[in-house]
């Protein structure tokens, strides 16, 4: 463990080697402003304190913490992660053989996720811009040929449905970046598994993911072409997936989504070359959900526009509320308010029906005096002529 005096030295180290500049505080930094290093610039010296301020990241959840571990683990300063960040996309860029080499395996990059719940969104968001250019590059284009799952699949499983709620209940920003990374993963990540894991969380109640992961399956599908479906080995994956999407939604709306991604591999691969592909178990499945008797998508850019107005439709039912929507006391004070003020409503039209009455009866009070004032200078009009 690291004593608060080992954690100054790392400080001063971590300044003296990163040469942090106001922009490198500010994080959000683009990647053609990314700088390379310098010559005989000490690498082992470098991965080494990175390591060390990612394994201290204090969004981790410790069980059963002595006191003397509580105070040997006090959180690093979010500007030195924020620095380690903006330092690993830089090696990443110009170093890429020696960030492969040091940071690998899943452990590395839980850490760099762990992020994505940082308290400081900066964190967040420069995290996910790491991940989203890890994405982009670290598979060759070369390498999509071969079918064979590569380790980085395992953390495709592991970001995606994290991306996922980032991209539909963070602020704007996040969500975009979120949304960014995840175009990255189907733009590039051209592996069997990337299409089961999409069709495997596409499997949620919560429409809203659910839509999201239907449009980015559609666009997979569509950016791999026939070349992939037709060395593609895992087609009873497929449709095991959408068949247990079928059968634990009921709704039209889940199974029309199954039977359109299953028309969409047909119109690239031919009905007769799909079939071949599949065994007895899989026709069977695909025969319930193609003669289901829902009518099959005609306009696939119609009904995912489409989605969003039923979205907010069913969004009581089929969707998990965000904690704001959750909160229903402003809800209740509403109705409340919305009785006080018919209950005043009635008490006005109450009033007025007595200020009615009472002038009313004021000017039956007036007409009479007015009357009894005429009958008697009637009466000394006839005293008089009398």
């Amino acid at each position: 463990m690291m004593s608060k005096k080992d954690i100054d030295i790392l400080k001063k180290d971590l300044k003296e080697k990163f040469v942090i500049d106001s922009l490198m505080q500010k994080g959000n930094i683009t990647y053609e402003k990314l700088q390379p290093f310098s010559p005989n610039y000490d690498f082992i010296q470098l991965t080494q304190k990175m390591k060390e301020i990612l394994g201290k990241n204090p969004q981790k959840k410790h069980s059963k913490i002595t006191n003397v571990e509580q105070e040997q683990k006090k959180p690093i300063d979010w500007t030195m992660q924020l620095a380690v960040i903006n330092y690993l996309r830089r090696l990443f860029k110009f170093e890429k053989d020696i960030f492969n080499e040091t940071f690998y395996g899943l452990k590395f990059y839980e850490n760099i996720i762990d992020f994505f719940n940082s308290i400081r969104s900066i964190l967040a968001q420069n995290a996910l811009i790491l991940m989203n250019e890890v994405f982009s590059q670290f598979i060759p284009l070369e390498d999509t040929k071969n079918q064979k799952v590569p380790p980085v699949v395992n953390l495709i499983k592991k970001i995606v449905p994290i991306l996922v709620l980032k991209a539909n209940t963070s602020q704007s920003f996040i969500k975009n970046e979120a949304k960014t990374c995840l175009e990255t993963i189907v733009n590039n990540m051209k592996y069997n598994d990337t299409l089961i894991i999409l069709l495997h969380f596409m499997n949620t109640k919560k429409l809203a993911e659910m839509e999201l992961l239907y449009v980015l399956t559609l666009k997979f599908i569509k950016i791999c072409g026939k070349s992939f479906f037709e060395n593609f080995t895992n087609f009873g994956g497929i449709v095991t997936e959408l068949g247990q999407i079928y059968e634990n939604n009921k709704t039209n709306l889940y199974k029309k989504k199954c039977k359109t991604i299953i028309n969409s591999i047909i119109e690239i691969m031919t009905k007769e070359e799909f079939d071949k592909k599949c065994g007895k178990k899989e026709k069977e499945q695909i025969k319930i959900i193609m003669e289901d008797g829902l009518p099959a998508n005609a306009n696939t850019k119609k009904e995912i526009h489409n989605l969003v107005l039923k979205s907010k439709e069913n969004n009581k039912k089929s969707c998990e509320r965000s904690k704001t929507s959750c909160n229903t006391k402003p809800l209740l004070k509403k109705q409340i308010d919305f009785k006080n003020f018919e209950s005043k409503i009635q008490q006005n039209q109450k009033r007025k029906q007595i200020d009615v009455k009472f002038v009313n009866s004021k000017i039956k009070q007036k007409e009479n005096s007015e009357n009894i004032n005429n009958n008697v200078a009637d009466n000394n009009i006839k005293t008089i002529n009398a």
